[in-house]
């Protein structure tokens, strides 16, 4: 029996493009990221079509499309279901600021934080590429530099600004600084502090200047090896995030350890809040506050949970 082909929609947003690889990759038959579409529908839909019977050697075969929030793309990919008459076309979001868009309805699946509906399966954190195998080969690759690092090692996890709240300036990043300064000081340990796309370099700056007298270490994600990022994730006792990143609460939610999120009004909208507070009532993270105790949970593993899905719609259209 054909597998089917699969075909990932490109985004310049570097969570949103983890979170439909990282799906790819769990269903485990192999993927090609297609291009964002372009101004002239009927050519972009052309492209497809030739892509198509390039990858299918003109033979049918079941066609998964991977898209979701980032891009506008929605109607556009809504309209391939007309291109190909046997598409599972599914949408994953992460932060939908706006009421929905009106032909998601279109889609066959919608994995969402936010809604609920008759084709979509609600979620308590986003999508992302983490895997076991992943993180331990990761934590096996740099086992040498954490293991040398003073206990507990305290991950944080810097966002940013946001297309609807631009409030990670430099006052929030001293404050922030000083909060993190007296947690970290009353635990000991070593500090590992990584950005994001979003983190505005003056504000990084003043963070960095501020957090006086603590054992820390500063990697940039994009001078970095993924891996690192990952050993990260692996090594560490404790995260400290930022409320504007939903993704890199999703990703230390994975690993089942400690949660701290900073949820500040100034730099969090009101969207990252309600999300964040799903997590909380869940029991995978607490508030940043001074004060700080151990406790457990039950990772969280929502791309796990769409591939079930999928697997399901799968198995269900081969009957």
């Amino acid at each position: 029996m054909l597998v089917p082909l699969v075909w990932v929609v490109d985004s310049a947003y570097t969570g949103e493009l983890n979170a439909r690889i990282g799906l790819a990759e769990r269903l485990g038959y192999g993927y090609e990221v297609i291009p964002l579409p372009i101004k002239n529908h009927n050519e972009y839909r052309h492209i497809l079509k030739e892509r198509y019977i390039l990858s299918t050697q003109g033979n049918k075969q079941k066609l998964l499309i991977i898209s979701g929030t980032g891009e506008d793309t929605t109607a556009e990919i809504a309209d391939l279901k007309m291109q190909f008459e046997d598409c599972l076309n599914i949408y994953l979001a992460s932060i939908l600021p706006d009421l929905p868009h009106p032909r998601l309805s279109e889609y066959d699946l919608v994995a969402s934080p936010q809604f609920n509906g008759t084709n979509i399966v609600p979620l308590i954190s986003v999508l992302h590429d983490l895997t076991p195998h992943l993180l331990f080969e990761a934590y096996q690759q740099h086992e040498a530099y954490f293991s040398s690092l003073p206990k507990p090692v305290i991950a944080l996890l810097l966002g940013g600004n946001t297309r609807y709240c631009d409030g990670f300036d430099e006052i929030h990043a001293v404050q922030l600084a000083q909060r993190i300064t007296s947690l970290v000081n009353s635990l000991g340990g070593f500090l590992v502090i990584t950005n994001s796309r979003r983190t505005p370099e003056s504000a990084l700056i003043s963070l960095l200047e501020n957090l006086e007298g603590i054992d820390c270490f500063f990697f940039d994600w994009q001078q970095k090896d993924k891996s690192f990022y990952h050993a990260l994730l692996a090594h560490a006792d404790l995260f400290i995030t930022t409320g504007d990143s939903l993704s890199m609460c999703s990703e230390a939610a994975y690993t089942g350890k400690p949660v701290l999120v900073d949820l500040s009004e100034g730099a969090t909208e009101t969207y990252h809040r309600e999300l964040v507070g799903k997590l909380i009532d869940y029991g995978a993270v607490k508030v940043l506050s001074d004060k700080y105790e151990a406790w457990s949970y039950l990772p969280l593993d929502p791309t796990g949970e769409i591939a079930k899905v999928i697997e399901h719609r799968l198995s269900e259209s081969r009957c």
